[in-house]
């Protein structure tokens, strides 16, 4: 990432055009951003979901809301007036997605 660049999502096993993915990498760049601590804390929460510790977890964000269940994860859009569907994806691909999107934004090692 060089000077302003803005990083793009990206992670093995996506598909470029499908729509559950493109909302993922919506996610991640509207909701989660360049916030390294805050993906982290996310990513700490799905794990949970996954691992069975918990049986679901619920998160409103900027713009979409996470319903995160063990095997699949709606994501809402907040605002009814912005036209857009709940999408729901498999929530090992919103993990796979945000662990990655967490190596891209960690911040440089000096």
């Amino acid at each position: 990432m060089a000077g302003g660049d803005y990083p793009v999502p990206d992670w093995p096993g996506r598909i470029a055009g499908d729509a559950g993915h493109d909302r993922i990498a919506a996610c991640l760049t509207l909701d989660i951003q360049r916030a390294p601590d805050w993906a982290k804390n996310v990513l700490a929460e799905i794990n949970q979901v996954l691992d069975g510790a918990q049986s679901h977890w619920d998160m409103g964000m900027n713009a979409y809301m996470l319903k995160v269940g063990a095997e699949k994860t709606e994501i809402l859009p907040i605002y009814e007036e912005s036209g857009e569907a709940t999408i729901t994806v498999k929530t090992t691909d919103l993990r796979d997605a945000l662990s990655a999107w967490c190596a891209q934004i960690a911040p440089p090692l000096d």
